[in-house]
């Protein structure tokens, strides 16, 4: 099965750290990975989704990967775009079905795309998180038959943030987000044990991280100080983002509440192709 792929707020400069274990899980379910060619922008860094421009960009990424996928699959079932981050599959949902819904919307965006050969059809494409592919078209069977190194005793604390709680479109343009108990079913056919996080949808601090370390630090701090006490080894994300602030911003947090975590925080995907023994290049 093809999909577009859409790394999104999980591309800084050089790449992203688990890149390349994404790409291996993926391959070795039999599901293919088709990067967007000419990446109309991150999804995920518009925070106010009111504004044209806003829209046209992300209207842009989906309306290239409609283009490109069409042009490679013969199916009467839309293509989709599937990315990682939270936040952009969020915001690429918004749009879509703010596209749907609202004419004058539609029509302005419309004039934009047409400007650079463009169009975003309704119905053209769909947008599905990493984690809902995984699950739904490889599913927890397949993970666990693909397993070479099992999780064995590693204690591992699902986390899906703002994805858990994100509020959908109505009927019928919605795309199901994925449900929790997903990411722990995932995590159990890896070997791991579960361990429950009542703070699992609570927010990273999402891109007040980049504003302000006050905020950031206080939501982290909370979820750090819950994973711990539980005696977790590992904090499992379904978003790199969710990743990155809870790994990176431990110094921060550590700083301020003068705390010592030194917790591994980790992608589901990073832990997927370490218990299929993958190598990290992509096949």
């Amino acid at each position: 099965m093809r999909y577009g792929y859409d790394s999104g707020c999980s591309r800084p400069s050089g790449g992203s750290p688990g890149e390349d274990a994404v790409f291996d899980v993926a391959g070795a379910l039999g599901l293919t990975l088709e990067e967007i060619e000419e990446p109309g922008g991150c999804p995920g860094s518009g925070l106010t989704m009111n504004a044209i421009p806003a829209f046209a960009r992300v209207g842009r990424l989906l309306a290239l990967a409609a283009r490109q996928l069409s042009a490679r699959e013969d199916s009467a079932v839309p293509p989709a775009v599937v990315t990682p981050c939270s936040s952009c599959y969020l915001n690429l949902r918004r749009t879509i079905h703010a596209l749907a819904t609202h004419a004058d919307l539609r029509e302005r965006v419309a004039e934009e795309l047409s400007a650079t050969g463009l169009s975003l059809p309704p119905g053209s494409v769909r947008v599905r998180h990493l984690l809902d592919v995984l699950y739904e078209d490889a599913g927890p069977g397949a993970i666990r038959q693909r397993v070479t190194r099992p999780l064995t005793g590693l204690r591992a604390a699902p986390y899906y943030g703002c994805l858990a709680t994100a509020a959908d479109p109505p009927e019928p343009e919605r795309e199901e987000p994925p449900r929790p108990g997903r990411l722990e079913e995932i995590l159990s056919a890896l070997g791991a044990e579960i361990v429950d996080l009542p703070l699992k949808a609570h927010c990273c601090g999402g891109r007040a991280a980049e504003a302000s370390e006050e905020v950031a630090t206080s939501l982290q701090h909370r979820i750090l100080r819950s994973a711990a006490d539980r005696g977790a080894d590992v904090i499992a994300t379904v978003c790199p983002r969710c990743r990155h602030n809870l790994g990176t911003g431990q110094d921060a947090v550590n700083r301020r509440f003068r705390t010592d975590f030194a917790l591994p925080v980790r992608t589901f995907t990073d832990l997927m192709a370490e218990a299929f023994g993958t190598d990290g290049v992509r096949s």
